[in-house]
């Protein structure tokens, strides 16, 4: 397998999982929520805090309508991404909070404005989205920026994962995948965790998974069957509002 680097963390055969809680958009817009999604995430023990990066020019325009409207308060994803950016310097300001706590800072970008908003910040490794598998604009500009990629599957046939993990390993681009199924919440019927096995016999790199289950017992059996690293939803209650909180 080969080696992944991300901050001070080595993932290898050997190496414990790392644990990414993953927060999205699940802010709503909140700058105080998303400071104390740290706070509280900090003390439970994972490794790293993963938020997301939209910019509303630079994916939708007005006339785009929600695919599934939840959000009672926005006629349009682009009003949803206006609503819930945050400016340079609150970026900044979470990525020293979670420093400071001890955590890793990780957002997925979902546009080369965002790569470049985040650059600015200082980013030790790039998640990029299932979406994004067969953007080799976007994975063209990460392999420049020389900072590991952890790529999700969940959109993609097996072929396009052997073209892009081929397109950025050739740039010198270490990679990690995410065996992710695209559902929300993901039945354990679809979960695919046998595929973890399959990936680390294809590419020979580490392998995690990205859970959309809603509960622990899926990614301890991930763990067992041998991903390097776990990233999960979180949520303040599964009450709350929002288009993750059942995931």
């Amino acid at each position: 397998m080969r080696n992944f680097h991300i901050g001070k963390r080595s993932i290898n055969k050997d190496s414990p999982s790392l644990i990414i809680a993953e927060v999205g958009l699940s802010h709503d817009g909140s700058l105080g929520s998303a400071h104390a999604f740290i706070d509280a995430i900090s003390k439970t023990g994972v490794d790293a805090i993963k938020f997301q990066t939209h910019i509303a020019a630079a994916e939708s325009s007005e006339a785009e309508s929600f695919r599934v409207n939840v959000f009672p308060q926005d006629k349009s994803r682009y009003e949803y991404w206006e609503r819930t950016a945050f400016s340079l310097d609150q970026w900044a300001g979470l990525k020293k909070h979670a420093e400071d706590k001890g955590i890793l800072f990780l957002s997925t970008p979902f546009s080369l404005e965002a790569i470049n908003l985040l650059s600015k910040i200082g980013i030790e490794a790039w998640k990029i989205g299932s979406g994004e598998v067969n953007n080799f604009i976007i994975l063209e500009k990460l392999s420049q920026l020389k900072k590991p990629v952890i790529l999700s599957s969940g959109l993609s046939y097996l072929y396009e994962l052997d073209k892009a993990i081929d397109f950025l390993l050739r740039r010198s681009t270490p990679v990690m995948l995410m065996q992710c199924t695209s559902k929300y919440p993901c039945p354990p019927e679809s979960y695919g965790l046998n595929l973890i096995s399959e990936f680390q016999e294809r590419f020979n790199i580490p392998i995690g998974f990205s859970d959309h289950s809603g509960n622990l017992s899926t990614n301890l059996a991930a763990i067992t069957l041998g991903a390097k690293c776990i990233e999960m939803h979180v949520t303040w209650h599964k009450e709350c509002f929002g288009p993750d909180v059942k995931s």
